[in-house]
């Protein structure tokens, strides 16, 4: 009788520690997953602690700091998300995601504005929260609004279609307000008009002045382009008094910025000045890097009007430093590609949460009817299951890595030429179109014209040979050694064991290096420079020296605005650690000071 108790408890014991061990290693939500944040959140979930009032009133404050300080309004949003979710609170987290998302909107973060409006769509969805997905639809036309005049128009009417079927005014003038922006963008400033003042109407009936700044700063434009510019003038001085008494350095910056354009117009270069002196402090104060570079434009406008050539050229100077400055800010303007991806991770999460449960009910199943026939068949399941749940997760990392250097590949090539040197090109054969030097202005469309070619050339290469790389550094360099005369030369070397049109490599891996000489090694100095750059080939290793005798990298990461770091130089090394990883290459990049001034950058490139 003993033994029997003691064979039945065993028994009893082993299928209890089977099934705990099933659970443990199959189970989606089981305990081994779930940090104590999300143990936390469960027992919080279903003893309520924490109100929903402050997470309202968290989210509330995060929205009313949108355009006073966005960065404070990411912050908060983030507050609210934690509560919410340890809370449970689906109305919340959504709307935590869409206020995190104006703020990343604001702060010209398009990206990470398109993946938060995404999340908070999801979850309105699973609350059916209708009002709150047209509020995400119109915040999704917002990003759309300067790029896509037709995608913003979608958003703004399908937001609009259902507000009006709840009948919410706040939203529905909100609409007509962003609906009139797009249609001043156009040619029917009539209608822009219309939209503009069904706006204000019921914006008075609701008592909302932040909207009633924006109806007037709005209305300024509109004048300017209809120009009725003492109409525009006027509307934009009352945006201006109101936003001063709220400290709103957003909507400040914009007034300045047309009543500019407007001063322009009107040849008042003395008041254009001052409205841009103004502008600036508040751009500053907004750490804006992009607006300033509309004023400083704005200022070489200016001086272009008034034949001052030596000084408009000093600002067109000012505003490729900036443009330096901004490369490692730029950010696509593809905004559905972008939706698109964080949609379709959206759904890879629920494909493989289903898949996961799927998996737990089946090898649940399977774990009872081994324990009626060996224990040593539930080991060879484990075995199996886990070898699977392996491959399935390395396959998983390959395709990951293999996605993540397709982009990097595409955000390196985009980094190599970008919009603010084709315009710096293009103001610099103006310029010397301006001082009738047509000879020059010609060569240097030339130079530009073959350089755009071999760029798009290059770029749907996976790899390109020796010779089309160099012929590429020299259009470029050719071009730079135009603009800066003096201030820099440059020269190839090749080495005789070198066949130039048999050795292959990545596209545009050097080009990168050579502009970060240029503008952080050679600028600065007050003398000339000189850039070298040598193909040399030893132990079928290709060796590519970028040597400068530039200010040098300490000094020059002391004159670097504190935290500055070069994205595109960032984006080759990432995009090289990937190529070295799938491919079981060895390419290898080394910065080297040489004394106290000059770099030399050394390449190496197995062959």
């Amino acid at each position: 009788m003993k033994n029997k108790v003691l064979i039945t408890a065993s028994s009893v014991t082993l299928l209890l520690v089977i099934f705990f061990f099933t659970n443990y290693l199959f189970k989606p939500t089981s305990l081994y997953k779930m940090s104590f944040e999300n143990i936390f959140r469960t027992l919080s979930a279903e003893s309520n602690l924490v109100d929903s009032t402050r997470i309202n009133k968290l989210n509330k404050t995060a929205f009313d700091l949108r355009l006073e300080n966005p960065s404070k309004t990411i912050i908060l949003a983030d507050s609210s998300l934690k509560l919410a979710i340890i809370a449970n609170y689906i109305s919340g987290i959504g709307e935590a995601y869409r206020v995190k998302g104006i703020g990343y909107s604001n702060l010209n973060d398009i990206e990470q504005a398109v993946k938060y409006y995404i999340e908070a769509l999801k979850y309105f969805r699973k609350k059916n929260d209708k009002i709150k997905q047209a509020r995400v639809y119109n915040n999704i036309g917002l990003l759309y609004r300067e790029i896509n005049h037709q995608k913003a128009l979608f958003y703004f009417n399908k937001a609009l279609d259902i507000s009006k079927k709840l009948n919410n005014k706040e939203l529905i003038a909100g609409l007509y307000f962003n609906i009139s922006y797009v249609l001043s963008k156009g040619k029917d400033t009539n209608k822009a008009k219309l939209y503009l003042e069904k706006s204000n109407e019921i914006f008075k009936s609701l008592e909302d002045t932040i909207s009633m700044i924006l109806y007037y700063q709005n209305l300024g434009v509109l004048n300017l382009k209809i120009n009725q510019l003492e109409k525009g003038k006027k509307a934009l001085f009352k945006a201006k008094s109101m936003a001063k008494g709220r400290n709103l350095y957003k909507i400040l910056v914009g007034t300045n910025l047309t009543l500019t354009s407007i001063y322009i117009k009107e040849k008042k270069f003395y008041e254009a000045k001052k409205t841009i002196k103004e502008g600036i402090y508040y751009s500053n104060i907004l750490k804006d890097s992009k607006i300033q570079y509309n004023f400083i434009y704005n200022l070489y406008q200016i001086e272009e009007a008034q034949n001052n050539h030596k000084k408009a050229l000093q600002y067109l100077i000012k505003l490729h430093k900036i443009d330096s400055l901004l490369l490692s800010k730029n950010q696509t303007d593809n905004i559905g590609k972008t939706s698109s991806y964080y949609i379709q991770k959206q759904k890879i999460q629920e494909n493989e949460l289903t898949i996961s449960k799927q998996k737990y009910k089946e090898t649940l199943f399977w774990w009872i009817l081994t324990i009626i026939f060996s224990l040593v068949l539930i080991i060879s399941i484990i075995g199996v299951v886990i070898y699977f749940e392996l491959k399935r997760k390395r396959k998983k990392k390959d395709i990951e890595t293999a996605t993540k250097i397709i982009l990097l590949e595409q955000k390196t090539l985009q980094a190599m030429i970008n919009p603010h040197f084709i315009f710096n090109i293009l103001t610099t054969i103006q310029y010397f179109i301006n001082k009738k030097n047509i000879q020059e202005a010609n060569k240097i469309l030339a130079i530009f014209s073959r350089l755009m070619r071999k760029h798009l050339e290059l770029c749907l290469k996976i790899s390109i040979t020796l010779m089309e790389e160099i012929e590429y550094l020299s259009l470029y360099l050719s071009l730079e050694k135009i603009r800066f005369t003096e201030k820099m030369e440059y020269n190839f070397t090749v080495g005789n064991n070198i066949d130039v049109e048999e050795i292959v490599l990545p596209p545009m891996l050097i080009q990168p290096f050579i502009e970060n000489a240029i503008w952080h090694g050679i600028m600065p100095k007050d003398t000339g420079g000189r850039i070298d750059i040598d193909f040399t080939c030893e132990n079928d290793v290709l060796l590519i020296k970028i040597t400068d005798n530039g200010i040098g990298i300490s000094n020059s990461i002391k004159n670097k605005i504190s935290g500055h770091i070069s994205r595109g130089l960032e984006l080759i090394q990432e995009r090289v650690d990937l190529i070295n990883m799938l491919n079981n290459r060895d390419i290898s990049i080394k910065k080297i000071q040489m004394g106290n001034s000059g770099t030399e950058i050394v390449i190496q490139i197995p062959v």
